[in-house]
């Protein structure tokens, strides 16, 4: 967000798109991502990421000096799309001039399909001359729960429309669902007790790949979490009068749910 398109527009028409190019506009939203910044016993933080897409160097831009996050100390991927893993090749300004390497957690098909888009950054050897590359260390992992930097992350594996299985991520009370079609009950187990959910929310109309608004709304309901972000969001949601009619849930059902934005600052127990 914005869409050019919708900016190009004459006369424009799309209030939204139109509202997120004005300075603090909730309404401008890149790839979803999420960055943990997690307390070390010894003192001290560790930044973990998840997802890099394609507008991971803008949202870094903005948001890691105003947060004074100088390196980044693991990525985990949720899966192979454009908008999780497009980022991955400015990953070479911190291990240029930051630290020497980054590790990137992911299950072995993420990395088959980083290996055709991404090749030199799988395989230094095939790289052309230029700039220097992200020097990326790749992590297996599977459906099973594992740990980063002390950090116990537990996958969970959604459907991301018919071809597609995408993970979330759960850690502590606080789950992350950012692409979803479809929540199997195994997974589900996994949810449930969840304090603060993370539900991908696309779109009011339906979608093949993802959950529309009232989708995630249903899933919110199965899950009852004390407070719930929506995020993916297209144009179709102004960031204020989708809350506004949100906000309805906490009082006609106890459902606390808001629209996530770019920036946003939650604090949690882990």
């Amino acid at each position: 967000m914005p869409r050019v398109s919708c900016l190009t527009r004459n006369p424009v028409t799309c209030e939204v798109c139109a509202s997120s190019v004005k300075p603090g506009s909730k309404n401008r939203r890149r790839n979803t991502s999420l960055l943990i910044r997690y307390a070390q016993p010894g003192g001290g933080k560790k930044n973990i990421v998840i997802d890099v897409g394609k507008f991971f160097w803008h949202s870094a831009i903005e948001w890691f000096p105003r947060y004074q996050v100088p390196g980044i100390d693991a990525i985990v991927i949720t899966h192979a799309h454009a908008d999780a893993i497009g980022g991955m090749d400015d990953l070479r300004d911190w291990t240029n001039n930051v630290q020497e390497a980054i590790p990137i957690y992911l299950r072995q098909r993420d990395l088959d399909v980083i290996a055709k888009t991404h090749f030199y950054l799988v395989d230094a050897s095939l790289q052309t001359g230029g700039g220097g590359i992200a020097k990326l260390r790749f992590d297996l992992i599977d459906e099973e729960p594992f740990e980063v930097h002390g950090l116990k992350l537990t996958p969970l594996p959604v459907e991301h429309g018919e071809r597609m299985i995408a993970l979330g991520y759960r850690f502590g009370d606080f789950s992350y669902v950012s692409d979803a079609s479809h929540i199997p009950d195994s997974t589900a187990k996994l949810i449930e007790g969840s304090d603060i959910l993370v539900m991908d929310a696309l779109r009011a109309t339906p979608h093949r790949s993802h959950f529309n608004i009232e989708q995630a709304i249903e899933q919110i309901r199965r899950f009852r979490p004390r407070k719930a972000y929506l995020v993916d969001m297209t144009h179709d949601s102004d960031h204020e009068k989708t809350n506004a009619e949100l906000a309805k849930l906490k009082t006609s059902e106890g459902l606390d749910i808001e629209l996530a934005y770019d920036g946003l600052k939650l604090e949690t127990l882990l």
